[in-house]
């Protein structure tokens, strides 16, 4: 019996051993670009970061610290030009490793450090120095010295315009990131300047001693870059902030790696969603007017969300839209102008409140919008696929999951503020692969026009806000909602009006696509199913493309750095270029393409 378990110990070791041994076989042989996301353990982080990858278009590969190490850095720095250490997955690295680092960046490849990587001893006691620390001349464990204090919370203060965070997302005087009614706080680790002669994007202002501590920086070592976070990224991306995370991953890559990728908008053009929320009778008397003076116009496409309930605020009282009633004249008016969506559960104000105060259960926030969805497709005649919560609220997951149900493809949400269309995380976990959360754009500590006016924003701040979103939007080729209410209107007239002038411009001179939730949803849906990988021989890139759902539209950017571009297939369409990429999209809706762009 003693020799049959011995026998199968040493099995499950050689098997063990063969699987490590594939494992570098396959890393070593891989010619193919991609980003290395390295873990000691899988966590919630990774998979954080795994997710914003796959939604920014960037190539990459999950591999093991033990794996890493047994590769060449030298041979590895060719293909695979960036590594990443997630937050919360490596806080121990065996201090023999740190010549395979330097040696890995010596040879052009590029390391990004989220928190706190190597903080930790074998045994899992703190270190009196990080183990990057060195390299990066910045000291991220200060627990010998601060011990509890060496964590804490503070304010995130921008200081570097590179770093794409979207207008209105930073408090002008002091440039701390904003969000819903306050500045919001971050937990941090201090960092000690060692040496570092780098470039500092961010510092966190700690909220108990009110000093400053660097937050994100990066420096070149040898040939590559060195990165360092002290926010725990992936923990915000899983805990509902997807913007931080997200702005330093295409600083990182598209900005000192350069690696090609793809973009996740139609034509790798920036989009804008303007969403209208129309909560009750009071819009009767605004629709017309929206029309008549041009707030709605054709070649624009609005996302309209209605309520469709004959009350708001409590059964009987009369004030509800009434879509399917003395309302629905109203719908028939703007359906020409973009897509219907519903705005809650039928009656505004009763099902917010309901639902926080624990009136209205789970089954009956499926049976409300439903409801609602019902009476709106009568009218339209198609699906309801969009939705936003009356007064935001939208608890999660319980109510993307219903809207999963119902088919309703995106939703406006007060979580992520500011940041892209994403698959949004709570409590560690995706809550959806299939229901797009598209995050509410604030303006500082506000996110409405009646709030702007209550703060006292002036009617040339909201136009400069507009026009600063839209260029933001063209300039990143991102997509970002910004939405309204009919009966704010008289409150900064001539702004909306200006600003839409501006959308419309833009979208006629080709920088921009103004576009329902539902358009971008199906479009960054359709985007996830790409396999995709970009291999470089020489002076030639190959990059090969399948979706069983077609190709049309995606984009591609290809780092000017290979040279220029001398000929390009036929199957491509060149958009523009830029300081670090060439821009191209794919024109047909062909499900399975190999492309070769040749430079000298």
């Amino acid at each position: 019996m003693r020799r049959i378990f011995i026998l199968f110990i040493i099995l499950i070791l050689l098997f063990i051993m063969s699987k490590t041994l594939l494992s570098v076989y396959s890393l070593e042989r891989d010619k193919n670009i991609e980003v290395l996301v390295v873990y000691g353990k899988k966590s919630y982080q990774v998979d954080a970061f795994k997710s914003v990858l796959e939604e920014e278009g960037i190539p990459y590969r999950l591999v093991d610290i033990g794996t890493l190490l047994s590769v060449n850095p030298k041979e590895l720095a060719k293909h695979k030009p960036a590594i990443i250490i997630p937050d919360g997955t490596l806080q121990h690295i065996h201090p023999n490793a740190m010549e395979w680092f330097k040696d890995y960046l010596s040879y052009g490849g590029s390391l990004l450090i989220s928190q706190d990587a190597g903080i930790k001893n074998y045994a899992g006691a703190y270190l009196k120095s990080a183990i990057f620390s060195p390299l990066l001349g910045i000291n991220y464990i200060l627990y010998d010295k601060l011990r509890a204090d060496s964590f804490s919370e503070g304010y995130v203060k921008i200081v570097d315009g590179d770093l794409e965070i979207t207008p209105g997302k930073i408090d002008k005087q002091q440039r701390l990131i904003a969000g819903y009614m306050r500045e919001l706080t971050y937990s941090y680790a201090k960092t000690e300047n060692n040496g570092f002669d780098g470039k500092t994007l961010a510092f966190v202002v700690d909220k108990k001693d009110n000093n400053e501590y660097k937050a994100l920086v990066w420096k070149k070592y040898k040939e590559g870059y060195i990165f360092y976070s002290s926010l725990p990224l992936g923990y915000l991306k899983a805990y509902s902030d997807d913007m931080v995370l997200r702005s330093v991953l295409r600083y990182f890559l598209f900005k000192l790696v350069k690696i090609p990728h793809l973009m996740n908008t139609p034509k790798g053009k920036g989009g804008l969603v303007i969403n209208w929320h129309i909560d009750a009778n009071p819009d009767w008397k605004y629709i017309p007017m929206m029309l008549e003076k041009g707030y709605i116009r054709k070649g624009i496409e609005y996302s309209f969300h209605i309520t469709a309930g004959d009350f708001r605020d409590k059964p009987g009282d009369n004030l509800g839209f009434d879509a399917c009633g003395k309302g629905r004249k109203y719908v028939e008016m703007i359906m020409p102008y973009g897509t219907i969506g519903s705005h809650g559960g039928w009656a505004h104000n009763w099902f917010s409140n309901g639902i926080l105060e624990g009136r209205i259960s789970k089954k009956d926030i499926y049976k409300y919008i439903e409801k609602n969805n019902k009476c709106l497709e009568s009218i339209t005649g198609y699906k309801i696929r969009e939705y936003s919560a009356p007064a935001g609220v939208h608890p999660q997951p319980e109510t993307t999951k219903i809207l999963e149900k119902l088919g309703v493809v995106a939703y406006y949400y007060m979580g992520d503020s500011g940041s892209s269309p994403n698959r949004t995380f709570i409590d560690g976990k995706m809550v959806s692969s299939k229901v797009i959360a598209f995050p509410i754009t604030p303006y500082g500590i506000t996110t409405s026009l009646y709030e702007m006016y209550k703060s006292g924003v002036n009617e040339e701040e909201v136009y400069k806000f507009l026009v600063s979103l839209t260029d933001f939007c063209i300039k990143t080729r991102q997509i970002r909602l910004f939405y309204l209410h009919s009966y704010n209107i008289p409150l900064y007239p001539n702004a909306i009006l200006r600003a839409i002038d501006y959308w419309e411009s833009k979208e006629k001179d080709g920088l921009l696509e103004v576009h329902s939730m539902g358009y971008f949803a199906d479009f960054l849906s359709r985007f996830l199913k790409t396999e995709y990988s970009f291999r470089k021989n020489d002076d030639k890139l190959v990059v090969k493309l399948e979706n069983p759902e077609g190709l049309k539209d995606i984009g591609i950017a290809i780092p000017n750095y290979y040279g220029k571009v001398l000929s390009f297939p036929k199957e491509v369409a060149f958009l523009d270029q830029d300081e670090h990429f060439y821009h191209f999209y794919i024109k047909e809706n062909t499900q399975k393409l190999e492309l070769t762009f040749k430079f000298y």
